[in-house]
């Protein structure tokens, strides 16, 4: 395989290819999503081989904006996958791998991050920078 990164640096500004390091395989800079998943560009052709496009899903199954399932091509987005894969006749799992375990359940974990870590306390600074809010206000 060509090292097409390295063919391309010769093209670039100076401070660019200062950066790509001269072990670095064009292979090893693809994004970090799994080589299985389809493409975007896949799941586009197979839906208009049906004879849909994801703009007429998205409209058909009450969505306000015909750009709601498009989310899904780029990242996890359950009830969408579910909606473009019952379109195709296929299982969510078989279009995007690496978003599912091997059970079939999402590999997602549910709910919102918090922001703060349990038992996180104010800082003693905000005292010093707002003393009105210090007397109990």
């Amino acid at each position: 395989m060509l090292d097409k990164l390295h063919f391309y640096a010769d093209y670039l500004p100076r401070r660019h290819r200062q950066r790509i390091p001269s072990n670095v395989t064009a292979l090893q800079t693809l994004k970090k999503t799994s080589l299985k998943d389809w493409h975007p560009a896949e799941v586009g052709a197979a839906l208009r081989m049906k004879g849909y496009s994801l703009r007429q899903l998205s409209l058909l199954n009450g969505y306000s904006n015909p750009n709601s399932l498009a989310k899904a091509l780029h990242r996890p987005y359950p009830l969408a996958e579910a909606i473009i894969a019952e379109a195709l006749g296929i299982s969510a799992t078989d279009i995007w791998p690496s978003r599912y375990g091997s059970d079939g359940k999402s590999n997602r974990k549910r709910g919102q991050k918090a922001l703060l870590p349990a038992g996180a306390q104010p800082s003693r600074l905000r005292l010093v920078r707002n003393p009105q809010k210090a007397d109990g206000q």
